[in-house]
């Protein structure tokens, strides 16, 4: 089963609207993030953590999937998460998928193989990919309003990954680490991260770069341009 958090307002988006209910061809975010986790027929049910499970807006989303259930979320992505293990493992589920609601444009050919690894390795798994670019550390030196930001030195990118979701993990397993951890552990910026907390070591699946995750207003032109072509191409053939 899987869980979305999506009860967070997105502040570094500058927008009036939560990033996850941006919409492109009439349709949110989200609902492009549904779409994407359920194409996978293992993915039974999707437990989404909101602000207001009953609020007007989910209306249209509610009518569009026989699969999804909204449940109340946290103050953080943790206790979201929590909510909807919590939910998932009353319906039964052993493992879940934890994907960002604001990561819409996931191939299936990855969501495949996260399963895949997820289901069979006890450590559990997620998207990543590998560092490409040059990485710097940054020293802040405090000059006019801001402070002026300078290289300290260079970082070495052998080995460093980026994460992504969808995370693949034991039900039970992950909501003991998040608890162990603590949800509002700053540390916690992800599942794996509990995992590890927690003496695990995920598996990395190899991700792809299409699978952006809106933060910025300049992520979205991104995601909004991948998604509309998929739609021409879906459209024409």
């Amino acid at each position: 089963m899987a869980v979305i958090p999506a009860a967070g307002n997105g502040s570094r988006m500058q927008s009036k609207v939560s990033k996850q209910f941006l919409t492109v061809a009439e349709k949110t975010l989200l609902e492009y993030s549904i779409e994407a986790v359920t194409r996978d027929p293992r993915v039974e049910h999707v437990f989404i953590a909101v602000s207001d499970p009953e609020a007007d807006y989910l209306v249209g989303i509610k009518k569009q999937f026989t699969k999804i259930h909204f449940v109340k979320g946290g103050n953080s992505r943790a206790e979201s998460v929590l909510a909807g293990i919590d939910a998932a493992t009353s319906q039964g589920a052993t493992h879940v998928l934890v994907h960002d609601a604001a990561r819409p444009c996931l191939p299936e050919s990855a969501l495949k193989a996260v399963i895949d690894a997820g289901l069979s390795d006890p450590q559990g798994a997620i998207l990543a990919i590998p560092v490409r670019d040059s990485l710097k550390r940054c020293v802040t030196y405090p000059s006019g309003e801001n402070g002026t930001g300078r290289i300290e030195s260079s970082v070495d990118r052998e080995g460093l990954w980026q994460a992504q979701t969808p995370q693949v993990f034991n039900a039970g397993r992950l909501q003991q680490a998040i608890e162990h951890m603590g949800a509002l552990n700053p540390q916690l910026t992800d599942e794996a991260s509990a995992m590890q907390w927690c003496g695990f070591q995920p598996a990395l699946v190899p991700g792809s770069v299409r699978n952006l995750k809106v933060t910025h207003p300049e992520d979205f032109e991104c995601v909004r341009d991948w998604l509309l072509v998929t739609n021409n191409k879906e459209e024409s053939g």
